[in-house]
């Protein structure tokens, strides 16, 4: 199922995109996510064509833009595998799949 509802800062990943709820039309694109040193609570996520880093709470609600992660899926029906590059936020995370040669 897609992504349709605000997700935690902490399941962002390097390259992702994502909006702040407040500011729902200015799409950021992280270049580095990392613990912040002095504060363990507190995440730094450096945004492309943001001058200075963020600092969230991890569990600080975001609005998730684009979210690629690569799966590795056995057919449903055969044993045939692939590796797949699917967006969380348009595909959902995949529960089956039917490889070409079954469908």
């Amino acid at each position: 199922m897609p992504i349709t509802a605000p997700v935690p800062v902490a399941r962002l990943r390097t390259k992702d995109a994502f909006a702040l709820p407040e500011a729902p039309d200015d799409h950021l694109v992280i270049r580095a996510i990392q613990a912040h040193p002095t504060a363990g609570t507190r995440l730094i996520i450096n945004a492309h064509g943001k001058g200075a880093p963020l600092t969230m709470h991890p569990e600080e609600p975001v609005l998730p833009i684009r979210m690629l992660r690569t799966f590795e899926l056995t057919c449903a029906l055969c044993p045939s595998r692939a590796r797949r590059v699917l967006d969380l936020v348009l595909h959902g995370t995949p529960h089956a799949w039917v490889c070409q040669a079954c469908s």
